[in-house]
């Protein structure tokens, strides 16, 4: 049996300050804080997970937030922009919306391109979508929200390995110029890889850089045949499995230095809380539980809707 992922699952980035964190994502774009809780691996870290209303595969941009991280270096090795899908038609609103924000963009052929506060590249790009989970407390209207990711470009230290990996993990190759290629998944969001293939200085990680970019698998038994395929037909060193309390996942480097992650859609992010409490609390895994007192004595406080 062949496995293959649709798309994105989600994109995980480093940053400072975590008020600052939702501040942009929360109440400038408009995305909803989905779960608020901490770095399985560093429980003295937050973990931001912001998306859609339930958080849906796809829409999904994570961060650890680390006051003194220093900053990285965008390059290769690493994703250089994530790209977000907004309704056709809605670019003109988002124009207007960045000049009375004092968002510096820059409007271009594929989109609007922009940073955030820690100088992670963005983007605006438009698409059909017959994906609706609109989180209705948004501060963005819903004819022009952001439905989820429409993609991301990538920096790869080998190219053509890279994309004959994406290829072979289930991305169709639809166009090839000399500068990108790019490769489309099967999913209404998320499915679009830009890959670029012009020499770049090699990234350092840091606040201000992505960590990694997650790919959908539908459930925990499709890990088996991931990594078989991973490990013995593409020769990757890959992770166990992982519990991620909201999903279960590996983890590989690609040919090109990007860290790659396969996850899976399965259980997603109700499973502690209720649609309308998602991300009100701090919530932890049960192994987590015991240590709760400490944790929340190293984290800071986050104001909401602010």
């Amino acid at each position: 049996m062949k496995i293959e992922t649709s798309g994105i699952h989600h994109i995980t980035a480093l940053v400072n300050d975590p008020q600052t964190n939702v501040d942009f994502y929360e109440n400038t774009l408009g995305l909803r804080l989905v779960k608020k809780t901490v770095n399985f691996d560093d429980p003295g870290i937050y973990h931001l997970y912001f998306g859609d209303k339930i958080g849906t595969p796809g829409t999904i941009m994570t961060f650890f937030p680390l006051e003194s991280a220093p900053s990285g270096r965008i390059g290769s090795g690493q994703v250089e922009r994530t790209l977000f899908q907004i309704p056709k038609g809605a670019s003109s609103s988002w124009v207007d919306y960045f000049q009375i924000k004092s968002i510096e963009f820059e409007e271009n052929d594929h989109g609007i391109w922009f940073l955030d506060p820690d100088g992670i590249k963005l983007g605006l790009v438009e698409e059909d979508s017959n994906i609706s989970t609109y989180w209705d407390q948004s501060t963005i209207k819903e004819n022009i929200a952001i439905k989820g990711f429409y993609g991301a470009i990538l920096n790869s230290l080998k190219p053509l390995e890279t994309g004959n990996l994406l290829e072979a993990m289930g991305f169709k190759a639809t166009v090839d110029k000399d500068d990108f290629s790019m490769y489309e998944g099967s999913a209404d969001i998320g499915s679009h890889i830009w890959l670029n293939r012009t020499a770049v200085p090699r990234g350092l990680g840091g606040a201000g850089t992505i960590h990694h970019i997650a790919f959908r698998t539908e459930k925990e038994s499709d890990q088996a045949l991931w990594q078989e395929f991973l490990h013995s037909e593409q020769g990757l060193r890959i992770t166990p499995v992982m519990d991620r309390q909201y999903f279960k996942s590996v983890y590989f480097h690609e040919p090109g230095g990007i860290l790659f992650e396969i996850a899976t859609d399965e259980p997603g992010f109700v499973t502690d809380e209720g649609v309308d409490a998602l991300g009100q609390s701090l919530t932890l895994p049960e192994w987590l539980e015991t240590q709760r007192p400490q944790i929340e004595a190293t984290l800071s406080e986050l104001k909401r809707g602010e």
